[in-house]
């Protein structure tokens, strides 16, 4: 079954090029994706992101402390609680994701839009707290950008807390957060359709400019930020991943492989990857990394990146071969190119 974002018809609009993405036909850009990318970096630029999922769960927070790297006791009412993670006994990712304490026992989460349905059999599997999937009920939208207080209201709220039921633009919405994930400023809000049109509109009249997921997904690689499915999965562990995104001072599900691993080493490392200017092939997701006719390593993620002017992305080498600034070769489809090791973020 194929999903379609409640703001399809205003999008087509303002004229959206649609295509899907973990079984949501979503705007993937409006025209170029390099001028939505620049509009992030420089000015401002909103996203639709009714895709990722949107749970409310309740309960003790021993349990919910229990499932998760981070937990949530420690956290304050209106204060956000990631990114941060839910793991196997392996240590491998079931999901990332972006929490909210909204009360003592009520929680809020946004889940990876491929992993909302896995999301709620495994916190019901693993605990007795409730979950009810809020996906379908808000439009979730984030203004993002560089210069974005210049375009909109700026929010009475510090980074990574969160109010709710407030107005916003002269709109109604159910959630506001100081929160992002393009390593800009700016807020994400989750609204009921009809208000969210309306909260469209005026971003237009602002002159803030729609921006969509092949955006997304170049300003995430320019930061550093994994994606799920591509760069991070139920085989790979946040060390490994060199997301540091876990406590080690307590007791949860995969905490125990998190220190072995830590105490015993790991085979592979995330790193990022810089190719010359002026290089346009682009490695593909599974392609080998080499130094000379030894394969180290295989890529996870690229593009090119507006900002930078060049492809960039991520993969995995071997610990042995983890030297930031040393230049090795990708596999393409036409080829090999160089790439530099590099640290995140790229830019």
């Amino acid at each position: 079954m194929r999903f379609e974002t409640p703001l399809r018809r205003i999008e087509e609009q303002i004229g959206a090029n649609f295509g899907e993405f973990a079984g949501w036909e979503m705007p993937m850009s409006y025209g170029s994706y390099r001028v939505e990318h620049l509009a992030v970096r420089t000015s401002a630029a909103f996203f639709d992101l009714s895709h990722m999922g949107r749970l409310k769960v309740e309960g003790d927070p021993r349990e919910f402390d229990y499932l998760t790297t981070k937990g949530i006791s420690r956290f304050k009412e209106n204060e956000m609680t990631g990114p941060q993670a839910f793991l196997n006994d392996r240590g491998g990712f079931i999901d990332d994701f972006m929490g909210y304490r909204v009360s003592e026992r009520e929680f809020l989460i946004v889940t990876n839009a491929i992993n909302r349905e896995k999301v709620i059999s495994w916190i019901r599997r693993n605990s007795s707290l409730s979950v009810e999937d809020l996906t379908f009920k808000y439009v979730m939208l984030a203004i993002q950008g560089r210069e974005v207080w210049k375009s909109v209201p700026k929010p009475e709220l510090d980074p990574l807390r969160f109010v709710m039921n407030v107005n916003f633009l002269g709109v109604n919405v159910f959630l506001l957060s100081r929160s992002g994930w393009t390593g800009e400023d700016g807020v994400e809000i989750w609204a009921d359709p009809s208000n969210a049109e309306a909260l469209v509109k005026k971003l237009i009249e602002l002159g803030v400019r729609p921006a969509g997921l092949i955006t997304r997904d170049s300003i995430r690689q320019e930061m550093g930020f994994v994606l799920y499915d591509e760069d991070i999965d139920e085989n790979v562990t946040p060390i490994e991943a060199r997301y540091w995104i876990f406590d080690l001072d307590r007791d949860y599900i995969g905490s125990g492989a998190l220190k072995e691993q830590l105490r015993a080493g790991v085979k592979r490392l995330r790193v990022g990857l810089k190719a010359k200017k002026g290089e346009t092939k682009l490695p593909r997701h599974g392609q080998g990394l080499y130094v000379g006719d030894t394969k180290i390593g295989e890529v996870t993620s690229s593009t090119h990146s507006p900002y930078l002017n060049r492809v960039i992305g991520m993969g995995y080498v071997s610990s042995d071969h983890f030297f930031l600034g040393m230049s090795l070769e990708a596999e393409t489809r036409t080829g090999r190119i160089t790439v530099k090791l590099s640290d995140f973020p790229l830019i």
